[in-house]
This record gives C-alpha cells, structure tokens and sequence, in this order.
C-alpha cells in the first residue's frame, strides 16, 4: 500500500512527489511517468536542440481542425518525459501579473491563490539571477535557476534600437527591466529557467531520492469505489495500469496536464454524462466540466528584411560577436514586452457581439470581465524562425517579431475518442472563437507595424527595410501604409493562415468547478487530487512552466495538510 501515487512525472508531479518526501521521509511515494526518464541525454540540454518540440519526447498531439484558423490542425506539444514540459520547452520565465492571480483568487474565493499568497511559492521555486533585484519577489535559494541575457553576457546589437522604439510608442522599460516582480505592462528582460546556458529539467533540479518512479508506465484508469450507508460516497483506492497491474494508495494525485488529466479522469468514470455513456464507461461521478473551459495562448509571427545585413544585426551575418560562446546560452533575444489592447470603442463592440452571441446560444464560457486588462507578449528574435513559407535562410538578413495573445477569451474541450488510455485525447481550443480575440489580433497588428515598420521609430526608419510575408499575401506586407493596416479581413486572413498555439494549456479541470481551491481535493472523491495546469481556473498571461511549479509548491503543502 501506497501514501501516494502521483500520476505525471512532469513539472508539477516531480515538485510535488520532490516535496512530500522531502516533508516526511517516511511516505512510501509512487511516481508514474509515460514516457522514458532522459536525464542523462545531453541532445537536450541547450536552446539549438533538434530533438525539442516535436522531437522523440513530445506527445505532438494536434487539435482538430479549427474553423476560424483556416481549419487546420494546431501542433500541441507537450513533454512525454520524467520532467514532462522542462524537457522540451525553450525556457521562458515569466510568472505573470498580479491581476492574474487576485482574479483566480476572487473566481474561486479562496485568497491562497492571489499573487501575494503565490509569492512564496514563486521565491521558493526561484534561484535567481540578480540577488539585488526585487529581492522582495525573488527567491535565491530555490532548485531553479533562473537567467536573463545580460546575466550571461548576451547583450545583442540591437538592444537600445528596441528599447527605444518601444518608447518612441509609448511603451517604457519596466523598473530593472523585470517583469516578474508582479507588473508585467512594459519592455521586461527575457528571463529563461537555465543555468550556464543548460536546460534544467525539473525531476533533475528536484531530488526524487526515496521516491520510486516507474517510467515508460501508461496509467489506463484510477480505481474507485462506492461506499457510505447510501453506497454513494466514492473514494480513490489507487490506478490501475493500461497492463493490467493494480497499485493500491491512500491517496492518488493526478498530475498529468490540461489535456491528458481530464481524459484520465474520463476514463475512470469521472466526467460528462453523455462521454461516458458514448464509450460505454461505468459512471462514478457525474462531472460536466471535466474537459470543458479549455483555453490556450496563441503566437503568430512575422519576418521583417533589415536594411543593411552588412551592420550585423542578426545571426547568421558575419558579426563576430555572434561567435562568442556566450551567445550559445539561450534564445536569440534581449527583451519581453506586454503591451494593453485598448478599452476602447472597438473592445466595446467586439465584448457587445460576443456577449449576444453567447447569450443566444445560452453559453457563458467566454469573456466575462471587460475590467480585466487584455495582454499582448511581444518579443523580437534576432534570428528567423523555421517556417515552411516563406523559406528565410539564416543568412543575416532577417529578424522576427513574435506575437501571443496572453489573454484569449475563446474556451475550448477536451474528450476522449476511446477506452484506450495510450489514445491521444481529443483537443479542441477553438481558436479566435470570439469577436474580441479576433479584434486583440488586429489590434495587435497594427501594433507591430508601428514598432517596425513606421517612421516614428529608430526601428522603421534606420533598421528595417520592409516584411517579407507568406507568399498568399507577397504584395501586400504589413506596413504603415493605410490600406493594410485599416483592413481587417486582411488582417484577420493572416493571423488564420500562421497562427500557432504556444503549448499553454489550461483550465480543463478547473479549481471551484472539479476540484476544490483549498485542498486541491477532486470534488465528490475521497482521496483523489489534481494539481497542475488543468487546476487554473482563469487565463494567466504567463509562461505556463512559471506558473506551475508554483502552483505544485502549494499543492504539496495543501494535500499534506488534508487529512481525510
């Protein structure tokens, strides 16, 4: 007999298993991950890893066809590894604002989740970079270290150019440039959880030492049975194995993530009604949101020709700097921008539509708080993105700007399409599903030619000569010239033709509605838990990583605490 069995040797389920044993030695701990433990895999280690995203350890699930973005399948990655998503994402480290955290706090009334009640968690996460900096918000103690560019010597050559130019509209460097002190409107440094330029995979950087971990191990279902004087009352008695095995636990804690926790969950007779009677599952628990209020962050990018490749703005020229080993520790960038979309006339539209809208089809799953700032990440490479067209060789000769909506207000599903645990779950984001994430976009745009592309910054007038778009749209780039910029069906025609998921998602067993905010309890199930990004109940504008292992510091302490 097990104390606990955690489901997902990802980044929440390591920090968590980390944790507990760390508080009693004594707990006889399961650790259950799908995919292979490859701490030892030195492909993985550094930013220019062929072997990341879609590489060997990436689930590559792919959403169904999305009807407003040109209906075609979105990548969703995910890590299918002990360290599940710090085994293949870039690194980014940015925790979110402030409003974030006190909206999820007031959504499920339960002050633990504000900002300021997170605040510890975060700093016992964080080995931070600057011991000067904000040491209020940071930690310097903590298994993960975290870098900027300039704490490792990557100061780009276009550095003061993009400061300025986001100052030129009207948007200014955040204080000590940090956008993890709990503000995020501003030009922020690029922060990425990496030591030395290495990626620092979670289940590594926390000790598992005395906790057992079964990797390469697929769980088909938790075991679950019905007792009490009416025979109703369910309690999680351990999982059971896609082979057959059973392990019997007092507590399980499912920390598999927004997509594979809720079709867990499904498969083990937890969720919509009508799900489990399709596929013929045993009800335990009648849950309708389970898979439902799914919501991700969405990235578009575009790649802008420089004037004169000669000056050695980008990689790939003949710049020596480039050369430099320091210049191998992380991304290609110097700075991390949030930028407000307006509240103004168009907003108000864009809120009116979507709400008649969902009021005629009796739905109340999207936008609801028209106070609540929309955010917009923004950030420069100064290299370009892999992209099938247009093809742009690392030459020196381009830069890319990077887009994503913080703040999407389309909600989406997750399902299951069969009994078959090793069958991908059914993911549906619904992308740009309202009038206001398709109004952000081209707001979005618009900003960005502004920055780049106009005469009102150092940017526009001296670096860039013009965009070099998708060949569906050569003639036309994006620009300050009126006609583009004021047509929205162009607009929104490019964001449907390139925009791609960030691999945040969220939300689909959301904290007040399938699980309880003060012991992170499955609601109705004794001894059942779930504490990863499927918890969050409301869209945070972050780097989801940030987020999480917070989130998985307090859980630890919340499930210790719960005695049943």
């Amino acid at each position: 007999m097990w104390d606990y069995i955690v489901v997902g040797g990802g980044i929440a389920g390591s920090v968590i298993s980390s944790r507990l044993i760390e508080q009693d030695h004594s707990l006889k701990i399961l650790l259950i991950e799908a995919g292979p433990d490859v701490s030892s895999r030195t492909d993985l280690t550094y930013v220019n890893s062929t072997n990341l995203i879609m590489g060997d350890f990436d689930y590559n699930d792919q959403t169904v066809p999305q009807a407003n973005l040109n209906n075609r399948q979105i990548g969703n990655s995910g890590g299918r590894a002990l360290g599940g998503g710090s085994v293949i994402n870039t690194g980014g480290w940015i925790r979110g604002d402030k409003v974030d955290y006190d909206l999820w706090a007031k959504t499920v009334g339960d002050q633990r989740w504000s900002y300021d009640s997170q605040l510890p968690y975060f700093r016992k996460t964080e080995n931070w970079c600057d011991p000067k900096q904000h040491p209020d918000q940071h930690g310097m103690d903590g298994p993960v270290y975290v870098a900027t560019p300039s704490s490792t010597g990557r100061e780009y050559p276009l550095r003061d150019q993009v400061l300025e130019s986001w100052r030129q509209i009207g948007v200014d460097a955040l204080p000590e440039l940090d956008a993890n002190a709990g503000r995020i409107q501003g030009v922020g440094a690029m922060y990425e959880n990496r030591r030395e330029g290495k990626r620092q995979i979670t289940s590594s950087v926390y000790s598992l030492d005395g906790v057992t971990v079964l990797t390469e191990t697929v769980v088909d279902s938790i075991m679950l049975t019905k007792g009490g004087a009416d025979g109703n009352d369910v309690q999680a008695t351990g999982v059971r194995l896609a082979n057959g095995t059973e392990y019997e636990a007092k507590r399980v804690i499912i920390a598999a993530g927004a997509y594979r926790t809720p079709q867990l969950l499904m498969l083990s007779g937890i969720g919509p009604a009508e799900t489990l009677a399709k596929h013929g599952i045993e009800p335990k628990v009648e849950m309708p949101d389970v898979g439902r209020h799914l919501a991700d962050h969405v990235m578009y990018y575009m790649f802008w020709k420089l004037k004169d490749p000669s000056l050695g703005y980008a990689l790939g020229s003949s710049n020596p700097l480039f050369s430099e080993q320091q210049f191998g520790l992380g991304n290609a960038n110097d700075f991390i921008t949030s930028t407000v979309i307006p509240q103004d006339e168009g907003l108000a539209l864009a809120i009116a539509k979507d709400e008649a809208d969902q009021a005629a089809e009796g739905k109340g799953d999207g936008f609801n708080d028209p106070q609540h700032p929309l955010y917009m990440e923004n950030f420069i490479l100064y290299v370009p993105l892999p992209s099938a067209d247009p093809i742009i060789p690392v030459d020196g000769t381009h830069i890319t700007t990077t887009m994503v909506s913080l703040h999407p207000t389309s909600r989406g599903s997750v399902t299951i399409s069969s009994r078959d645990p090793r069958a991908p779950p059914v993911i549906d984001p619904r992308y740009l599903s309202t009038e206001v994430d398709r109004h952000v976009w081209r707001t979005a745009l618009r900003q960005m030619a502004s920055l780049v592309a106009s005469d009102s910054t150092i940017l526009g007038r001296e670096v860039i000569a013009s965009e070099t778009p998708p060949s569906a749209f050569a003639g036309r780039p994006l620009s300050n010239a009126r006609d583009v910029l004021e047509d929205d069906a162009y607009l929104d025609a490019r964001v449907a033709a390139g925009a791609i998921s960030t691999y945040h998602g969220q939300g689909t067993c959301a904290m007040g509605k399938v699980v309880e905010p003060s012991t992170l309890r499955v609601r109705g199930v004794q001894g059942l838990y779930i504490a990863d990004a499927s918890v969050i109940p409301v869209v945070l504008g972050s780097h989801i990583q940030a987020a999480v292992y917070a989130l998985a510091e307090q859980a630890a302490v919340l499930i210790a605490q719960d005695q049943q």
